[in-house]
């Protein structure tokens, strides 16, 4: 049964794998357009760069290094300390209520009322 469970494991690595060696092969090419991932949407196109959106990435960046780095030391998925997850809580709160009020901001009054 161990040598099923050790197949599956690899077979699993190597689909992993192949499916992040596609992302980045479309990435690089241009099958999936990244101009303005971290630019401000608004009502006219693409605006400026986002620091909410900038920060969001780098955190979870982060957080993704921590339990990669966690599970190539300990070979097993890591228990994720309480101090982490609140970070991670909280870049994500300050992307979305960013992103909240600047489409209040932007939003025009309904001229139906």
């Amino acid at each position: 049964m161990t040598l099923l469970f050790t197949i599956v494991r690899y077979e699993f690595g190597i689909l992993l794998a192949a499916f992040a060696a596609i992302l980045v092969y479309k990435c690089l090419t241009g099958g999936i357009d990244m101009r303005g991932l971290l630019c401000e949407k608004t009502k006219t196109g693409v605006g400026p760069v986002s620091a909410s959106r900038v920060q969001l990435l780098l955190m979870t960046m982060a957080m993704a290094g921590y339990i990669l780095s966690q599970v190539v030391e300990s070979r097993t998925f890591p228990e994720i300390e309480t101090k982490w997850l609140v970070l991670l809580g909280g870049s994500h709160s300050v992307f979305l209520g960013a992103k909240g009020v600047l489409s209040l901001l932007n939003s025009e009054p309904d001229k139906n009322q």
